[in-house]
């Protein structure tokens, strides 16, 4: 296990794994919902879920992947830019309260800042 996220309303949580999966699970139930495979060769470096929304981010390299919990889909794929094209991952990640930005902290100690309203 790499990291872990928690959903209070819901008890849902999901923790990732090296191998790049998101794994799903209800913690009223006890049960196993469901594993989130990215497709990714990089390793999942966090995990946060929406305040608003019933998603499950994680930060895999460069990239952001938003997962709708309840359709099992890639809702978008956020990568950042990056002048130069230099080489940055994203290490962690946050909502705000009312769930409309998402804030992405990478390796070149910038925090992005994503507006997934539009989303």
């Amino acid at each position: 296990m790499l990291c872990m996220a928690l959903e209070g309303t819901r008890w849902v949580f999901s923790l990732a794994c090296m191998d790049g999966q998101a794994m799903l699970w209800d913690l009223n139930d006890s049960k196993h919902l469901y594993n989130y495979h990215g497709g990714w060769r990089e390793t999942i470096n966090a995990l946060v879920f929406s305040p608003n929304r019933y998603w499950l981010c994680a930060a895999t390299g460069p990239t952001v992947k938003i997962w709708d919990l309840e359709s099992k889909t890639v809702v978008d794929e956020i990568r950042a830019e990056v002048p130069g094209g230099a080489s940055v991952e994203c290490m962690s990640l946050a909502w705000s309260a009312d769930g409309q930005t998402l804030f992405a902290g990478y390796t070149d100690n910038l925090i992005r800042v994503y507006d997934v309203d539009t989303v």
